[in-house]
């Protein structure tokens, strides 16, 4: 078991969480590692561990692995980035500027609690940040890796929203 993951399951747990480990890890589908050349083997192993990971209103959660897999309905893993591509419809150099932000942000967990928000892994840094709607590809950093991310939820010092 990941020791990252079975603190913030406690961290979860004891915060109103639905969270539930996985009996088999899981990987990320064929398409999202070809997108994202550097992805932190921390969070591949940490999402692995889970089968669930949400908060207790149900609108924020961590995006597992079977979150990256295609969809029919429902909430994609990339949706702000659809959310973008739309609103730039027809415009080529906005679109080109979305997709190369996207290309560089891997999306690790998402709120629809009210405005969108999410928390991202920057592919070149794997530093940890944060954004909202309306200008999603305008994020903040919020910390210097995925375990720094998860300990500063442990320790309070971020506030999932």
């Amino acid at each position: 078991m990941n020791g990252l993951a079975e603190k913030f399951y406690e961290w979860a747990k004891n915060n109103g969480w639905n969270v539930e480990f996985s009996d088999e890890k899981r990987g990320l589908p064929e398409a999202v590692r070809e997108r994202y050349k550097y992805i932190p083997a921390e969070w591949v192993d940490f999402i692995g561990c889970f089968n669930v990971c949400i908060n207790g209103e149900n609108n924020l959660y961590f995006q597992l692995a079977e979150d990256f897999e295609e969809q029919d309905n429902g909430f994609r893993w990339n949706e702000f980035e659809m959310i973008s591509l739309e609103a730039a419809k027809g415009d080529e150099e906005w679109t080109a500027n979305i997709r190369e932000f996207w290309d560089n942000y891997l999306p690790i967990a998402v709120s629809v609690g009210g405005d969108y928000h999410y928390y991202a892994i920057g592919i070149k840094t794997g530093e940890v940040f944060d954004g909202w709607e309306p200008e999603f590809e305008e994020p903040e950093i919020v910390a210097a890796g995925f375990g720094d991310f998860i300990g500063k939820i442990i320790s309070g010092e971020i506030e999932l929203i």
